[in-house]
């Protein structure tokens, strides 16, 4: 009886010596499992507080162009596109998470969108904005009636993804008008710049109004500047809100200064768009391109000068600020960075947003970095309107350009840096989300194209509407210039 337990015992230490031995010249351990086929093989649920890999690979292999989506219960399943990415112009192409940003809870509905018969050169996404379930896509090079005159896409949000409904064109226009170089939405209106549309002048520029009649778009009217002249490139900006929409004139002789600049805002009777008054900067002075960027949000209307000199500094850039009194708009106060320096180009993007205000200055130097950017944020205490902020990308390198775009709507805020390199993607780009704490703004999720390429330029351009927390960010270097843009939303 003990030598037949002594043989039992032998054949068991046996058997885990020769286990053993696999497992030490295999270097694999198993789990669950005595054949482990690699380093930790588990056969079974796995529990963990934190994962650190260096690398990540989910069986089975999803292939390129692919999203990993969950439903209700957690369990992971991969999303199939219609093309694989960077082949993919069809237009929605996917709905779901946004990479490691999901981790975070912060961002969600990642939906990419394109023109489906966009080609090379078109420079979609080079303009966006969103107004509750409508966005506006600008496409300024696109040759969809002539080459070069450009055109603009409405999309839809149908409750589950965003979806094209119709590409507006100017009737009337002609080559190398560039419609679509800047366009904005609010409710059921929305205004497309053409700034080098030529009309009575060459390239005096315009601006068409569409309003919606519940099932479609309708051209409304066709606007120019009444006094201008060649090459004043009205509309090279241009923000609606309500009844009231402001466009800029960025080489607008508009006094003895040679592209001083100016912007004019027009207010809806009822039928017809008019003129209510032409801005300028009453310190302004030559090549300051007052006009370059504008925002308008209720009594107040933002106007970026990005070639203004303050002092010493040329092309340091500036803001002028205007309130409507009830009757007129009135000039209120010029904001400039009180750390800014020679070409910053503060005042290349202006938003504003009931008492906050913010500019970007894309070629601002931050330590010893060239052009990374940087973007102040300015708040009205009840008198005048005092800096608060200035924001810089943590992880900015040179040539960022962060603070080309900005978007405040409500208590959030976002800055694009189009020129950002993600990993190895050179000038792919990003966006930077902030939430307002207290009278401060605090960073909250960097946010990159789970899609993105190199030289996208991601974060151009950027929109964002408080009422559904849904934003837009163009892509406009996509697949040699096509362009993208991308919908997601605040959680």
């Amino acid at each position: 009886m003990r030598i037949i337990k002594n043989r039992a015992i032998c054949f068991i230490v046996i058997c885990m010596l020769v286990h053993l031995n696999s497992i030490i010249l295999a270097q694999n351990i198993g789990i669950g499992t005595i054949t482990p086929v690699e380093k930790l093989d588990v056969n079974g649920n796995i529990k963990s507080d934190t994962l650190k890999p260096n690398a990540l690979q989910l069986l089975p292999n999803a292939g390129a162009g692919k999203i990993l989506t969950s439903d209700v219960t957690g369990n992971a399943s991969w999303e199939s596109l219609i093309v694989a990415p960077p082949a993919n112009t069809s237009g929605n192409v996917g709905h779901g998470v946004w990479g490691d940003c999901a981790t975070t809870g912060n961002i969600s509905e990642y939906d990419p969108v394109a023109d489906s018969t966009g080609v090379a050169g078109d420079y979609f996404g080079a303009s966006v904005s969103i107004s509750g379930d409508f966005a506006i896509i600008g496409t300024p090079i696109d040759d969809e009636m002539n080459p070069n005159q450009g055109s603009a896409s409405i999309y839809h949000f149908n409750g589950s993804s965003w979806q094209f409904t119709q590409k507006l064109t100017d009737p009337n226009g002609s080559t190398d008008d560039n419609f679509g170089y800047s366009v904005s939405i609010s409710g059921n209106f929305a205004i497309v710049g053409a700034h080098a549309d030529d009309g009575p002048f060459n390239n005096q520029g315009s601006v068409t109004i569409y309003q919606y009649n519940g099932t479609s778009w309708d051209w409304l009217e066709k606007i120019s500047d009444p006094d201008g002249a060649t090459s004043d490139h009205f509309g090279i900006s241009v923000s609606i809100s309500g009844d009231y929409f402001i466009a800029g004139s960025f080489l607008d002789d508009s006094s003895p200064n040679g592209d001083q600049g100016s912007a004019s805002i027009f207010h809806f009777n009822g039928s017809n768009w008019e003129l209510v008054v032409k801005l300028t900067d009453p310190l302004s002075a030559f090549t300051d391109e007052f006009g370059s960027s504008v925002s308008i949000s209720n009594n107040y209307a933002l106007v970026g000068s990005p070639y203004d000199d303050a002092g010493a500094n040329f092309d340091q850039g500036s803001a002028s600020i205007y309130q409507f009194d009830g009757n007129t708009w009135v000039y209120m106060q010029k904001v400039i960075d009180s750390d800014g320096a020679t070409s910053d180009y503060f005042g290349s993007s202006v938003t504003i947003s009931n008492m906050y205000a913010a500019i970007g200055a894309p070629g601002d130097k931050v330590g010893n970095n060239e052009d990374q950017g940087s973007a102040t944020v300015f708040r009205y205490n009840g008198s005048s309107w005092v800096s608060m902020q200035k924001k810089t990308s943590i992880t900015g390198l040179a040539n960022d350009g962060f603070g080309i775009c900005i978007s405040i709507s409500g208590d959030f805020m976002l800055i694009g840096s189009d020129r950002d390199d993600v990993g190895v993607n050179v000038d792919q780009g990003s966006i930077s989300m902030y939430q307002r704490l207290g009278n401060g703004w605090q960073l909250v999720q960097y946010i990159t194209e789970p899609g993105g390429n190199a030289s996208d330029f991601f974060g151009f351009t950027c929109a964002l509407d408080i009422s559904t927390r849904r934003f837009l960010s163009g892509a406009s270097g996509y697949i040699s210039n096509t362009g993208k843009a991308v919908f997601g939303k605040i959680n």
